[in-house]
This record gives structure tokens, C-alpha cells and sequence, in this order.
């Protein structure tokens, strides 16, 4: 019989989140649904996200603190041991840049069980009518993600719930069974292709996820990593790929790493011209096959 009230351990990653995730905390507080702890793992910030959280929130908020800036993989399995070894039910992955709808733990539980990942529908924080995320796909030919809806302004077009292949973690619902079967994040990627890898190993252990339009959540989008086109940004994802497709090669056809890479070498060297970062790929690259995984150093 399917608990009608589990429990939920909310775990969030912060590294320098002062401007935005008390705002995050608040939204979780007006949730409708009642029955969550939660827990921030916070990545040896030097702002003072910390002391304004424990302020404004006190013994409402867990506070994990980690004495190097250990990444957003290896933070939420911190997070997450802790809420299981708690008694946690389900666990939700959540950034620290969002804003929440006041339904969406009830919307999310209400679809949730122990072989079903719930995912919501995220908005862009500005314009919050433009889609971010819809669920979205794993495209093998290309070895890339695309998220569906993504800059679409929200005429109803993604309200139809439906099973996707990837979907970002920055909201995740997923009971306790997952971490048993799957295992955790793999903390080599320390950020960015973390969640594509995850959602692999979910449906080839025979889990689904579940796209639910009716959770709805904000999203300022990469803010803890300077932004999505930042060097960081551009860094992580770019090495971390190369690093998804090795590890994924029965499924990333020889096609589709051709095409990445090609995509990748593309952008890299028309950085200058288009003055954009992509320059840092080549750095991205070396350190890859070096084999300079987890935090850059």
C-alpha cells in the first residue's frame, strides 16, 4: 500500500547563494504539503548565504557544512545520505535559484512511487512565462540534451504529462529505492552531466520519469556558477561530456560522439570571432584526457 503522506528530504547544494536562496527557502515553507525536512549542504561558501539562512530560518534548516567547495554531485549525496539515514521516503533534488509554486510537493507526491521520478515544469525567473524545462530528451546521435519548451513562452503546449528520457535535477523527486538500485551521483562530473548520467542508470535499473506540468517552479538559471554561457559553465560541460560518452559508449554511437565533438572543436575555435567562452573547451579537452576529473584545480 502507497504511503498517502511520505516523507520528503529536500536536499539543496549551496555555494554562495546569499542574493537568492533565502527566496529559494521561503517558497518551501508556503508548500502546501507539509511533511519535509530540509537540508542545505553547503559547499564552503565564503559569502554569507550560511549566516543569512540560520538568521532568517534557524532549526527549520539543516545545515551540512563542507570544508572545500565539493561540487553539486558529490553535495547532494551528502544531502542525501543524511535525509535517508533520517528516514526520508522520498528525496527532492533542488537547486537553491528557484522559486516554488505552493503546489508543487503536492503535485509531485501525487504522481510519485517507488519506480516513478517526478519531474516538474520550470519556468525561466525572468520572463517567468518562458519555459526553461518540460522534461526533456537524450538525444544518442548527437550525445546531447535538449530540454522541451525551452524559451517558448507557455501557451499550454507542455501541459500534457508525459514519460521523458532525461530531465534535469535542479527539481527531482525520487524515493529512497533509487539510491539502493541506482546508487548516487557519480561525483567524477562534480557539476553538469551529472543528471543526464543519473537518468541513464534509472531506466536501464526500470524506473520512468515522469513529467507532471502541474508542479511548476522559477528558475534563475545557473546563477551559482556565473551564469549559463560562463567560462565555468562552458568548462564543466564540455569536459563532462566527453567523460558521459566514454562512460556510456554501448549506448553513445560513434556517430553521435563524432558529432559532439566536431560540434564542440566548432565552437571552440570560433570563440574570438563570436566573442564568447567557448574558448575554454580546449582547456575542457586536455584536462579530460589527461584525466583530471572532479573539481578543476
Amino acid at each position: 500500500m502507497t504511503d498517502k503522506n511520505p516523507s520528503i528530504g529536500i536536499v539543496i547544494v549551496n555555494y554562495n547563494g546569499a542574493k537568492y536562496q533565502n527566496a529559494a527557502i521561503k517558497t518551501i515553507k508556503e508548500q502546501t504539503y507539509q511533511n519535509y525536512q530540509i537540508v542545505v549542504v553547503d559547499s564552503a561558501s565564503t559569502d554569507d548565504s550560511v549566516e543569512l539562512l540560520v538568521e532568517a530560518y534557524g532549526e527549520d534548516v539543516t545545515v551540512l557544512r563542507e570544508k572545500e567547495n565539493c561540487g553539486f554531485a558529490a553535495g547532494s549525496n551528502i544531502g542525501i545520505r543524511y535525509c535517508l539515514e533520517h528516514g526520508a521516503d522520498y528525496i527532492l533534488l533542488l537547486n537553491n535559484d528557484v522559486e516554488l509554486d505552493s503546489l508543487l510537493l503536492e503535485n509531485l507526491v501525487a504522481d510519485a512511487d517507488e519506480n516513478t521520478v517526478v519531474v516538474p515544469k520550470i519556468y525561466f525567473y525572468e520572463p517567468s512565462d518562458r519555459i526553461w524545462a518540460a522534461g526533456g530528451i537524450l538525444n544518442w546521435n548527437h550525445c546531447e540534451t535538449k530540454h522541451y519548451g525551452i524559451e517558448e513562452k507557455d501557451i499550454g503546449q507542455c501541459d500534457e504529462r508525459q514519460y521523458v528520457n532525461f530531465a534535469p535535477a535542479c527539481c527531482m523527486l525520487l524515493h529512497r529505492s533509487v539510491f539502493e538500485r541506482v546508487g548516487y551521483f557519480d561525483e567524477a562530473f562534480f557539476m553538469y552531466y551529472e543528471d543526464t548520467d543519473l537518468c541513464v542508470r534509472l531506466l536501464e535499473n526500470g524506473y520512468q520519469i515522469l513529467y507532471e506540468p502541474e508542479a511548476r517552479m522559477w528558475h534563475k538559471v545557473s546563477s551559482s556558477s556565473g551564469g549559463q554561457n560562463s567560462k565555468v559553465s562552458v568548462y564543466y560541460i564540455y569536459r563532462n561530456q566527453l567523460y558521459f560518452m566514454k562512460k556510456h559508449s554501448d549506448k553513445a554511437r560513434f556517430r553521435g560522439r563524432c558529432y559532439a565533438v566536431l560540434k564542440a572543436m566548432t565552437k571552440a575555435v570560433t570563440a574570438p570571432i563570436r566573442r564568447k567562452n567557448d574558448g575554454v573547451i580546449f582547456t575542457a579537452y586536455l584536462d579530460y584526457l589527461k584525466g583530471k576529473m572532479y573539481r578543476k584545480r
